[in-house]
């Protein structure tokens, strides 16, 4: 990788640490600069604005995300489609507990900033139809024995699953966010058999 690359990715790298952990309007293209061990005006070869920048990182962290659902059709095939299923959703939810991408996802994918919400929104629509398309891979993939409601009722539920357990995942500890994901997902799955 080129200097300028390293320089361009170290900038994107700490802005997400630094948005993630301080927020939006209370980082500085100077914070991010100090930790890039450059001046401030040279952020701007690279990006023309702190909007700017944040909206990279948005894409960049939604690209990533998505990059992560996909490689999890490769990982459950041999699973069974409750396992899958209940494998997706543990692990689309550790990502976000795992990692500064997930951390930047939880924060701003629940309160984005205002200026932010449109983009912020059409990057969550992109990341939705992707769980939903790896959902009716699952469903359709399989014949077993298992007969279910329709499947865009259980994507549906499912993603309603995913967000109020990522709420859980945010507020309680591990422990109690485990706890409710066994009792829930017992609900989730008999719901969604016909």
């Amino acid at each position: 990788m080129k200097k300028g690359e390293e320089t361009k990715q170290s900038i994107l790298e700490h802005g997400l640490r630094l948005f993630s952990s301080k927020g939006y309007e209370e980082t500085s293209l100077k914070d991010i600069a100090s930790c890039v061990n450059i001046k401030t005006p040279s952020i701007y070869a690279y990006f023309s604005s702190k909007d700017e920048l944040f909206e990279k990182i948005v894409d960049f962290v939604i690209d990533d995300y998505v990059k992560f659902i996909e490689h999890q059709a490769s990982t459950m095939e041999s699973l069974s489609i409750k396992d899958q299923l209940y494998n997706l959703l543990e692990k689309l939810n550790k990502y976000y507990y795992m990692n500064d991408r997930g951390i930047f996802l939880k924060r701003y994918g629940v309160f984005p900033p205002e200026k932010f919400k449109e983009h912020i929104f059409q990057n969550n629509s992109m990341v939705e139809s992707e769980i939903r398309k790896l959902i009716y891979t699952i469903l359709d993939a399989k014949s077993e024995d298992h007969k279910f409601i329709d499947r865009e009722t259980i994507a549906t539920s499912f993603i309603c699953l995913l967000d109020g357990m990522l709420f859980y995942l945010m507020n309680c500890s591990y422990e109690e966010y485990e706890r409710r994901l066994e009792s829930t997902w017992k609900v989730f799955w008999k719901g969604i058999l016909e």
